[in-house]
């Protein structure tokens, strides 16, 4: 037997890795269904490079969380550097000064242009005091924040309308820079936009707005990715975003899902049963997060070899096993964050989603007794916590599939149940105390639990 054939028969009874990639924001090694999306950013680049001008608009990528925003927007960044866009890339969060933080990320993004330029050239220089009125600086290619940029309220009175020219001068600035060093452009990700807060969201709308308006010589392109509430509280931020491109993301339809699931199995020499795939594509129910979670969980179980397959057993314990860490982790924290009545709104979708787990607001009406106008502040809220989403007129479904079962379990559902159907305040009794049986493995104890009748409307 020849030292190579050894090899490969070795090789062959070696567990292989799992090809899987189950956590937030990771890159799949096969991404499907984003195909429309990362077709339009690429032409957009291309657009951008022949025409050493600014982008037309900002693309922003919506949806909720787990259908791969982050990964999408990974994806156009890796495109932009490999076309020789100077890249900055941000993730915005509730607590940052988010203006100074694209400041800084963009200020880090062209620091290795600082080696190759003349230092007193006018536009480093033009650079320089833009970041610094941002309270950043940038020395032999290190960037320094200078201060926090968290002043109190009065010292900021009147500052918006500065940061906003500054900020706009830094982008189109920085394009400038990035076309001196015959580099495409500048292209700029901004990601979890919706985190921004009010404020910080009118300076760099206005920002980009003036920036992209400088047009020819300035190559400037924008990227950005939020919840599926981010067009109304970008648009509410500054009316004329509503120009801007938003392109939804959805669930991967059942061919793409199969792609998904079965492609990075493949390339590594492993086969799943017809079944087994099946019945792991029907649980993820289109979510590209669940379909990563769910294989990568039969694949540890299965411990599979090159040649082997991965079989029903394993893909039905991984479905299990992954429910049951939803439901201890990820559920939990979300139905720990909802109000009474939200709970009391999602127990009543939850009573009536059908097999697609869609559900139709006029059912939630007909099992509660309460109007859609009733319910409307607490459907928009949950919207907003992303627990929920609309899939058309009079429609609506939970964002992350396994949900509905999640809140039908729920222990409190009894009496939150009785409570919205009367209306009326009341202590909760022990679930075996008023003829019901508790949830198995749960604590029924006395609950105090208050929902006004007049809660859905005074939010």
């Amino acid at each position: 037997m020849s030292r190579c054939s050894y090899t490969l028969l070795y090789v062959k009874g070696v567990s292989v890795d799992s090809p899987y990639s189950p956590g937030f924001g990771a890159r799949p090694a096969v991404l499907v269904g984003r195909e429309s999306q990362l077709a339009r950013a690429e032409a957009t680049l291309t657009r951008v490079a022949n025409s050493h001008a600014a982008a037309s608009s900002a693309l922003v990528l919506t949806g909720a969380r787990g259908l791969g925003k982050t990964v999408t927007l990974g994806v156009i960044a890796e495109t932009a550097e490999d076309r020789g866009f100077v890249t900055a890339t941000v993730a915005f969060d509730s607590v940052s000064d988010n203006v100074q933080l694209l400041a800084g990320r963009i200020a880090e993004a062209i620091a290795p242009l600082e080696a190759k330029a003349a230092r007193a050239s006018q536009t480093w220089t033009r650079i320089r005091q833009r970041l610094a009125g941002l309270s950043v600086e940038i020395n032999a290619g290190v960037v320094k924040i200078t201060s926090s940029g968290r002043e109190p309220a009065e010292q900021r009175s009147g500052a918006g309308a500065l940061q906003r020219q500054v900020l706009a001068d830094l982008l189109s600035g920085a394009a400038c820079l990035a076309k001196e060093h015959e580099r495409p452009g500048l292209a700029v990700l901004l990601d979890e936009l919706q985190e921004a807060s009010r404020e910080q969201l009118v300076v760099i709308a206005n920002a980009v707005q003036d920036a992209l308006r400088v047009g020819a010589g300035a190559p400037l392109v924008i990227f950005a990715a939020g919840l599926p509430e981010t067009p109304e509280r970008v648009m509410a931020a500054a009316s004329f975003t509503e120009r801007f491109d938003f392109r939804g993301l959805g669930r991967l339809d059942a061919d793409a899902a199969e792609r998904a699931l079965l492609e990075p199995a493949n390339r590594v020499g492993v086969t799943w049963d017809i079944k087994a795939a099946a019945t792991i594509v029907q649980a993820a129910g289109g979510s590209p997060y669940l379909i990563q979670r769910l294989g990568d969980e039969a694949w540890l179980l299965a411990d599979p070899r090159r040649g082997d397959h991965i079989g029903v057993d394993s893909a039905e314990t991984a479905i299990a096993e992954v429910r049951d860490n939803l439901a201890g982790g990820m559920f939990r924290g979300r139905w720990a964050k909802a109000t009474p009545m939200e709970r009391a709104f999602m127990i009543a979708v939850a009573q009536v989603v059908d097999e697609e787990g869609i559900a139709q607001t006029r059912h939630i009406t007909a099992v509660t007794g309460r109007s859609t106008p009733q319910w409307s502040r607490v459907r928009g809220d949950l919207i907003d916590k992303g627990l929920v989403e609309s899939t058309g007129t009079g429609t609506l479904r939970f964002t992350m599939p396994g949900f509905a079962e999640f809140a039908r379990s729920r222990v409190d559902a009894p009496w939150l149940w009785d409570n919205i159907r009367s209306g009326l305040t009341l202590r909760a009794q022990p679930l075996t105390h008023r003829g019901l049986d508790p949830v198995p493995g749960s604590s029924a104890g006395a609950h105090e639990l208050q929902v006004p009748d007049h809660e859905a409307d005074s939010e």
